[in-house]
């Protein structure tokens, strides 16, 4: 068994996605590993142009668990720029529909389950993402993190539009830290 820990650093803003201020950037996914769901929401971090943020202590870890030798962490993360009003005080229930909802699609698929069907189902059968059609969606990732590797790794996902004929564009890098021991 490989124990891993994959970590948020850092979101840094070359151009937001509101072209009258800052954005309220949050994340939305989940990881599936081993024995190990992990739910992400992060709350919304306001975020301008040429800056950099760090999460909150408590919600920088994306993942963290025990993982067979030759497996790997999957499912997804999209990005998101809040631009309604959310009820986060249910953000404890959220958290937990997301790990069900995740959880009964692995029970049935076992280690079949690829990053995309993880992702899919994290927005689906969730009340509260019911009104993140409100939202302007950043970006989506899917991730399949082996557990072979390096003990200590960092990667980065580019979170952009840029030109087109559109009224906004957005140009973010997240950083995360991959950890196994």
């Amino acid at each position: 068994m490989v124990r891993m820990k994959i970590e948020l650093i850092d979101v840094y803003c070359r151009d937001t996605e509101d072209v009258t201020g800052a954005d309220e950037f949050y994340l939305v996914g989940a990881l599936a590993g081993g024995t190990v769901v992990k739910p992400i929401l992060t709350k919304p971090i306001s975020i301008n142009d040429k800056q950099r943020k760090t999460f909150p202590a408590g919600e920088s870890v994306l993942f963290e668990g025990e993982v067979p030798q030759g497996q790997s962490v999957k499912g997804g993360i999209k990005a998101y720029d809040e631009d309604a009003a959310k009820d986060w005080a249910q953000y404890g229930s959220v958290v937990s529909g997301i790990s069900g909802a995740v959880s009964t699609v692995l029970s049935a698929t076992g280690v079949g389950a690829t990053a995309g069907m993880i992702l899919g189902v994290v927005t689906k059968g969730v009340g509260f993402f019911s009104s993140l059609d409100k939202d302007d969606l950043l970006g989506t990732t899917e991730l399949e993190i082996s557990a072979t590797g390096p003990s200590k790794e960092e990667r980065s996902w580019l979170i952009q539009k840029l030109g087109g004929s559109g009224w906004s564009n957005w140009d973010y890098t997240l950083r995360y830290r991959i950890s196994r021991s």
